[in-house]
């Protein structure tokens, strides 16, 4: 596996209902990697993929995948569903292309972009404030392995 990406080698991807079964397994195995026992199967990639509103990104590096998104889209509002990228990928601007590539398929008419965040994923929460992502709240041990609280993360478009 490359170590080194240079963001020009970096292909975002929409992942939909026609691509390999495979495909779906692959995302999985990543948010796996990167969440263990809290990440999403193949059939909930699949799933969200197929959905109106749905979207389901991955980010190649050279044939690699090297971060995954997922997310929606419903009337005026939106959700970062998961976001991961593999380790050896981390701090090259991967999570960054599949925001903006989010962003850039989102509908005029949403105003609002949600997301959960662990307290204490520093990184994530910068990336997340560098959009323009403000604190909302806390979900109190809303996650399970370890037992941590979430930040609930706003943005308004």
């Amino acid at each position: 596996m490359r170590l080194r990406a240079d963001m020009s080698d970096i292909t975002v991807k929409r992942i939909t209902l026609n691509l390999p079964k495979s495909v779906f397994a692959e995302l999985s195995a990543l948010d796996g990697k990167c969440f263990g026992a809290e990440s999403w199967s193949a059939d909930d990639f699949l799933t969200e993929s197929e959905k109106s509103g749905g979207v389901v990104l991955a980010a190649y590096c050279g044939g690699v995948l090297a971060g995954l998104f997922a997310g929606f889209t419903a009337s005026d509002t939106g959700e970062v569903l998961t976001l991961a990228v593999e380790p050896s990928f981390r701090r090259k601007g991967i999570a960054r292309k599949l925001l903006d590539a989010f962003f850039a398929l989102v509908p005029a008419e949403t105003e609002t972009i949600a997301l959960e965040v662990r307290c204490s994923n520093c990184a994530a929460i910068s990336l997340y404030e560098s959009f323009g992502f403000k604190k909302a709240g806390v979900r109190r041990r809303f996650y399970r392995n370890p037992i941590e609280d979430a930040d609930i993360m706003v943005k308004s478009l």
